[in-house]
């Protein structure tokens, strides 16, 4: 039996791109309830807070010279990342997410 190392919970195999689960009476809606009596969702706050960033935020299309200039330059070796920006972009959209 697999552990989970986080949370020390039996953890079932993965195959073929899903988990496989013992099947249970208790799987699936049941017939005789609405599917909204049968599940509930509760989002985090933060998760809440994601899901704004992502529909409010409207991407710009991808300049392709762009992003074939950057990978030319990560595959020759003269791409040099600024660490600070990326650090201070990290932060910058941890505080948007938790304010």
């Amino acid at each position: 039996m697999a552990l989970n190392p986080i949370t020390g919970i039996h953890s079932p195999p993965v195959r073929g791109g899903y988990v496989e689960r013992p099947s249970s009476s208790s799987a699936g809606p049941s017939p005789d309830k609405p599917v909204g009596e049968v599940d509930q969702v509760r989002l985090t706050p933060g998760s809440m807070s994601l899901r704004q960033l992502e529909t409010a935020r409207q991407e710009p299309p991808v300049d392709e010279a762009k992003v074939a200039a950057l990978r030319a330059a990560i595959a020759d070796g003269s791409y040099r990342p600024d660490a600070s920006r990326i650090a201070r972009k990290m932060a910058d959209f941890e505080h948007a997410l938790f304010p």
